[in-house]
């Protein structure tokens, strides 16, 4: 089951690359359906899985669900790791992007200074990513 999981996420993410939505919903559903039902607990794959879902229902405009998926990816990933991680940056980076969406740049602002500073320290200053 693992490797469908793999392969939706893989195909979720090109859906999304073409503009086709729903399709790239459909996968990253799929993947954590998958991802949820092979883990006990947290897990880095379903974590990932939520943000993935919660990306593309961003681009949906479906600000509300993608806030839902991405705050939960948030929670575990701090579970997981802890609050200086690159995933738990990357997830607060995608939840700014909802609120920009939403035209609370108040709110999006400290979010992405956070994830900036989380990416300064794990990776360094002047990393590639």
């Amino acid at each position: 089951h693992m490797f469908v999981a793999h392969v939706s996420t893989s195909l979720g993410e090109v859906y999304a690359r073409q503009g086709r939505l729903e399709e790239a919903v459909r996968m990253h559903k799929l993947a954590l359906r998958v991802y949820r039902r092979a883990s006990e607990g947290d897990s880095a794959e379903v974590a990932v899985a939520l943000s993935d879902l919660g990306s593309v229902l961003r681009l949906q405009g479906l600000h509300d669900r993608a806030m839902e998926r991405l705050e939960e990816a948030y929670e575990m990933f701090r579970r997981l790791y802890g609050d200086d991680h690159a995933d738990v940056g990357g997830v607060l980076t995608n939840m700014a992007l909802v609120l920009r969406d939403q035209g609370r740049i108040a709110e999006a602002l400290p979010m992405l200074e956070k994830a900036l500073d989380i990416a300064r320290r794990t990776q360094g200053s002047d990393h590639d990513n």
